[in-house]
């Protein structure tokens, strides 16, 4: 993984501008320990760190056009680099090295601003054009890329903790980030970086920073086109994009292992996938207190062991205690930056690091859900036409978490929520003979690309980044999902089956009852003993924390009296995960010193 960060437009002096930049290296350094480049003159600094990774190159990248230079720091993994860089080769250019930020760099300057449209990976770079510095994401926002705008000039950095870093970047909150945080997460409204005066550049966008101002552009969204292809047809092309992301996404020679639950989306990914190697997590005292449930009906590990044995890979099982669970609590909500999914995203910071001892790349069933409309809400009418989000509709119940001063400040949480689920909601394309239920899976769809799906990528890109690591996702390649957004309701839950079209195309690569298994989502802990670890610290948290300036203490008391039987954000938070977001929520206020305005 890799850090990208820096300052465009400084008025400091030299030498006070190099001693911010150092400073702002220092935090970035969460994002790759192994090399470092700065790149400084009087209008820029340029910050990169990564891992000794032999296609990495190094970075900053520059070079000269006439009198004009371009220096490029770029954060991802180009996936079509080949095919652009024999492109580039036609056109004249010559490679010194065979890294992804090369290929970015000079097709810049072939292309100019229009260069993102051609480029099939996850990634967020800045370069700066002799008086301008671009900034692009990829089209998923799999790769962060935040910013903030004053007079210190434009600073960005993958990070939020490297913005931070710069002496005039406050770490204050407001009501409305209050409301991010509490009404919201670990969810977040699209560019809103929690901080005041700190954005995120939003996913398929590219700016434009030039004499103090910001120029923002979308280059890419989702379009709703009429599907032609017979159900037959559609299974084909399903499975063939599937295949060539695969292919694309491990044409690497670096050895790499499959993120392996035993589930239809990971099992595919490995039996689609060269690699002969996976993984698995589980959990200390999860064979003696697992209960089913309706979004949980049965545990992984009988799946994992047919997946291993009928493809015959090299498995290893990583078991994970509830102390270390608890105490990753807070180096999770520090790798995000943000108080995240508690033990979900702790559990899988822990289970990458393990991971990591082995391999630097693999691959996760990640995105499927998303795209083929496997969650619970695409099947239940009541959630999917909810006015509000369905894997947070206790408002009034999050509300009463807000510090009662504060609350007056916030224009009624209700209207707060709503806005946001409506702006996104109205962004989604139909056509005008889209039967109402087809209209509505549109805009959830589109909502899960904006939302959900942005909480479980902050997860992947920040633990994994924590812990040295790249998870590729292939079911998230952007032709895919351009794709799915246009095919039909009844071929994606073909037969009333959740995920019907995918298990169709999937057919003879899988063991039958692998491939037919109803879903089960990311495991984590059914161990009570985790529960009782979370209550006893978030009990012995001091009266004068830094929480209770943004948390009822009323509310968090009566939280530890009893479960309300109220999920915090989908079947994945449920009680002893919403006391591990509040024990996040005080750990980031520590350690980020955050104020509460």
């Amino acid at each position: 993984m890799y850090g990208i960060g820096g300052i465009a437009s400084h008025k400091a002096n030299a030498l006070t501008a190099a001693q911010i930049c150092d400073g702002m290296l220092t935090a970035l350094k969460s994002r790759g320990t192994g090399t470092q480049g700065t790149y400084v003159s009087e209008e820029v600094c340029l910050l990169y760190t990564g891992n000794n990774s032999p296609e990495d190159g190094k970075q900053p990248v520059r070079t000269m056009l006439g009198q004009k230079a371009y220096v490029l720091v770029y954060d991802g993994e180009l996936y079509n680099k080949e095919a652009i860089r024999q492109e580039l080769v036609t056109l004249g250019y010559q490679f010194q090295d065979s890294s992804d930020a090369a290929v970015v760099l000079y097709g810049y300057m072939a292309w100019g601003q229009n260069c993102v449209e051609r480029f099939n990976g996850v990634f967020a770079f800045a370069l700066w054009d002799n008086n301008q510095l671009f900034m692009a994401r990829d089209r998923l926002g799999l790769r962060p890329l935040y910013y903030s705008i004053g007079a210190h000039g434009l600073v960005f950095a993958s990070t939020i903790k490297t913005l931070l870093a710069h002496p005039q970047i406050r770490p204050a909150i407001s009501a409305e980030g209050a409301a991010e945080i509490l009404l919201l997460g670990p969810g977040r409204s699209p560019g809103c970086g929690v901080f005041n005066g700190i954005n995120e550049l939003e996913p398929a966008s590219y700016a434009i920073y030039s004499g103090g101002r910001i120029e923002t552009t979308t280059y890419w969204k989702l379009k709703a086109r009429p599907h032609r292809e017979d159900f037959g047809e559609t299974t084909e092309k399903v499975k063939s994009l599937l295949v060539d992301s695969i292919k694309l996404q491990t044409s690497s020679k670096m050895r790499m292992a499959t993120l392996l639950s035993g589930g239809l989306d990971s099992s595919a990914v490995a039996a689609l996938s060269r690699s002969r190697e996976s993984f698995s997590v589980d959990y200390f005292g999860n064979d003696k207190h697992f209960t089913a449930t309706a979004f949980q009906p049965e545990e992984d590990s009988e799946y994992i062991t047919r997946m291993v044995n009928f493809l015959g890979l090299k498995h290893r099982r990583i078991v994970l205690g509830s102390d270390e669970l608890a105490d990753a609590l807070e180096d999770a909500a520090d790798a995000r930056g943000l108080p995240g999914m508690a033990d979900v995203d702790a559990s899988l910071l822990l289970f990458l690091r393990e991971v990591g001892k082995e391999v630097q790349i693999t691959l996760s069933g990640e995105g499927a859900d998303e795209i083929f409309g496997g969650y619970p809400w695409y099947q239940d009418d009541e959630r999917l036409f909810a006015k509000t989000f369905p894997w947070s509709q206790s408002t009034e119940y999050r509300a009463k978490f807000i510090e009662p001063s504060l609350a007056q400040k916030i224009n009624t949480p209700e209207a707060y929520v709503n806005s946001r689920f409506e702006k996104t909601m109205t962004t989604a394309e139909t056509l005008y003979d889209d039967d109402p239920r087809e209209a509505q899976i549109r805009k959830m769809f589109m909502l899960n690309l904006h939302w959900f799906l942005q909480t479980l990528a902050t997860r992947n890109d920040s633990m994994a980044s924590a812990a040295g690591i790249s998870v590729r996702t292939p079911f998230l390649d952007y032709r895919l999902v351009e794709y799915l957004y246009n095919v039909p309701w009844h071929f994606k839950n073909h037969n009333d089956h959740a995920k019907g079209l995918l298990r169709e195309s999937l057919k003879g690569l899988l063991p039958d009852s692998v491939l037919w298994r109803k879903k089960s989502p990311y495991p984590k802990t059914h161990n009570p003993a985790y529960l009782k670890w979370v209550t006893d610290m978030l009990k012995a948290t001091d009266s004068n924390a830094p929480i209770f300036s943004l948390v009822s203490k009323t509310a968090l008391s009566n939280l530890l009296k009893e479960d309300s039987g109220v999920n915090w954000y989908g079947q994945l938070m449920a009680y002893p995960q919403t006391i591990a977001y509040f024990l996040q929520i005080n750990s980031w206020m520590k350690k980020y010193s955050v104020i509460v305005e």
